[in-house]
């Protein structure tokens, strides 16, 4: 009897103080207002188009090449884009032939040529247009600047934002974000191929396209 006393009197402080951590927890939530929930994120249909403008050597402007750089690479993975070749010149509808097997070699596998359709207004000999799903990513700059460095939690905003955005930018394919799919078996033989690739410093290239370099 003596024995279960102390027992009784542990479980009494114990079920006493989770009891005030809770009521403790529930004023200071109040001072916050309610939480706005955020949304899930999700793949959303993008679309872009670069007008690239051909050099007299039959490659591609400077400002060209980082155009169609710049929106590739907003796109996401080439693999997961359509694009859609529209040459306006004949100058563009070589360029159009010489980047349909460049996009190839980089792993495109919807690649359209359209028929060459003169127009004098464009002013560019071709358009390049990609369509592909993105991954929304969420803004995560602080909501009242003004504010921050007296009260962060309010002017920061919600928390769980940075944890989003790099849920966002890492996902290989965007449209799992939207439904669930099967994993694929795993291929060890690529995995060791990819680490002793590295090892001989026969890395692939980033995608980058410079036709200077013909």
């Amino acid at each position: 009897m003596h024995a279960a006393k102390p027992l009784f009197v542990a479980l009494s402080l114990a079920l006493l103080l989770g009891g005030c951590d809770r009521t403790l927890n529930n004023q200071r939530e109040a001072n916050y207002g309610p939480q706005t929930p955020r949304p899930a994120i999700q793949a959303v249909p993008s679309a872009m188009v670069a007008h690239l403008s051909a050099t007299a050597a039959g490659g591609l402007s400077r400002e060209s090449l980082g155009d169609l750089n710049t929106m590739l690479g907003r796109q996401g993975r080439i693999s997961q884009q359509t694009l859609t070749l529209r040459p306006a010149t004949p100058a563009g509808e070589q360029l159009a032939r010489r980047l349909e097997q460049v996009f190839q070699q980089l792993g495109a596998r919807q690649v359209i040529v359209a028929p060459t359709q003169l127009e004098k207004g464009l002013g560019a000999d071709l358009q390049v247009v990609s369509e592909a799903l993105v991954a929304q990513v969420p803004d995560c700059t602080i909501a009242d600047p003004s504010r921050w460095t007296v009260k962060p939690y309010r002017a920061v905003g919600d928390l769980g934002c940075a944890n989003r955005a790099n849920i966002a930018r890492m996902v290989a394919d965007p449209r799992d974000l939207n439904r669930a799919q099967s994993l694929d078996g795993g291929d060890g033989v690529a995995a060791v191929n990819a680490v002793e690739r590295y090892q001989r410093h026969e890395t692939v290239e980033l995608l980058d396209i410079n036709f200077n370099k013909d």
